[in-house]
């Protein structure tokens, strides 16, 4: 694996447009009887990335062959993009779903520590537009996945749009995702197929900065789980302060609260609720440190309350 990674290195050698980054995280808090309540760091993420706009991407997770040496090398992306006509590109490849606002869960890409949902990549073929401004885009995803005796094949469709107006900017996205499910004779072992069920998920999100001061970010998004009794939507809203202020020998701090609601242990959605408060620092352009105190309203498996925790972040971009 490692003769793999010096080749894979190898083949974008030439190639000056990339954005590498290395992060580590090591909890300052975190609640009784965790197994990582002793501390020490650990590893978020390594990777390896070459892109140019609208031209290629190729973006690699290596973290796993940096800490084993049987890891493997996991894409994050590899697409190509094509210019059709004046109208409309298309973009053919492992790629990002065009849903949410946040389009990279890397931690250089992202003002806080706490995971927000971001959608998954997986081989498409994508066109992208815009038109007078309002930017779209529409995928056709296919994925397939199982062993000889069953598997299910899904394939997602859909869509998102942008639009900036008055310094909002907004966005709202569609996923068709059509399952269908391989039923096994367990005497004959012939195959049959049950009708596809196609569930729409839907996301509206916007982010608008106040007198170049506030900037609040916010996104909507229901993902269906074929269940009528249960609510499907989760939200998240982050709050930032746009200047920052500087700290003497650590570089600029920008502080950050955050409200992300999720699933409730019935599936419920906006049942818990996740409050963060932090720190995203810059001592150098390439590096960045972020400090982060999170409220969980979840209970543990002894139905008692979680501990809120103090995580730190470290990492820099090359």
């Amino acid at each position: 694996m490692k003769r793999s990674l010096i080749i894979l290195l190898g083949l974008f050698l030439a190639t000056s447009m990339f954005a590498h980054e290395v992060f580590m995280s090591a909890p300052i808090i975190v609640p009784d009887g965790q197994a990582d309540e002793d501390g020490g760091w650990s590893a978020d993420y390594v990777g390896l990335s070459w892109s140019a706009a609208d031209d290629y991407c190729a973006d690699f997770n290596i973290t796993q062959v940096i800490l084993h040496d049987d890891g493997v090398i996991g894409i994050n992306r590899a697409w190509k993009q094509l210019k059709v006509c004046d109208f409309f590109d298309i973009r053919m490849g492992k790629d990002q779903y065009a849903f949410g606002r946040l389009t990279s869960g890397k931690p250089s890409k992202n003002l806080q520590y706490a995971g927000l949902t971001v959608a998954d990549a997986e081989m498409m073929v994508k066109l992208l537009g815009n038109v007078s401004g309002l930017g779209w885009s529409f995928y056709y995803a296919n994925y397939d996945a199982g062993d000889a005796a069953w598997y299910i094949y899904a394939a997602d469709m859909g869509g998102r749009f942008t639009y900036s107006v008055a310094g909002a900017n907004l966005g709202a996205a569609f996923m068709m995702d059509a399952t269908s499910a391989a039923i096994v004779d367990t005497v004959t072992f012939e195959v049959s197929w049950d009708d596809p069920e196609s569930v729409m998920n839907w996301e509206f999100d916007f982010d608008y900065t106040i007198a170049e001061k506030a900037n609040l970010a916010f996104q909507l998004t229901n993902i269906d789980d074929d269940n009528e009794d249960t609510g499907d939507m989760n939200l998240y809203a982050l709050l930032h302060y746009v200047p920052g202020f500087d700290i003497p020998i650590c570089g600029k701090a920008i502080p950050y609260f955050g409200y992300i609601t999720k699933d409730d242990v019935d599936d419920e959605g906006m049942g818990e609720n996740n409050m963060i408060i932090g720190l995203n620092i810059k001592p150098k352009d390439s590096a960045f440190v972020k400090i982060e105190y999170n409220m969980d309203s979840a209970k543990d498996a002894l139905g008692e309350d979680i501990d809120a925790t103090l995580d730190l972040q470290v990492g820099f971009t090359f």
